[in-house]
């Protein structure tokens, strides 16, 4: 039973192309988003991936 669902969600920049190609580009920049509420807001890819890895360390210590 997963108790808590935790993702990292990239934000990424799209740009058209002549012959309708879409091109994708990495901002940076990310959100972390839980079930259990938890969301951080637009931050740095960085620091999204410690906010998770420390959201569920967390959650996984409280279950204990």
């Amino acid at each position: 039973m997963v108790e808590h669902e935790t993702v990292v969600h990239d934000i990424t920049r799209t740009a058209a192309q002549p012959g309708g190609w879409v091109e994708r580009a990495a901002t940076g920049r990310a959100v972390v988003r839980c079930t259990c509420g938890l969301d951080s807001g637009i931050v740095a890819a960085t620091q999204a991936v410690q906010i998770a890895d420390d959201h569920r360390r967390t959650s996984a210590e409280a279950r204990t």
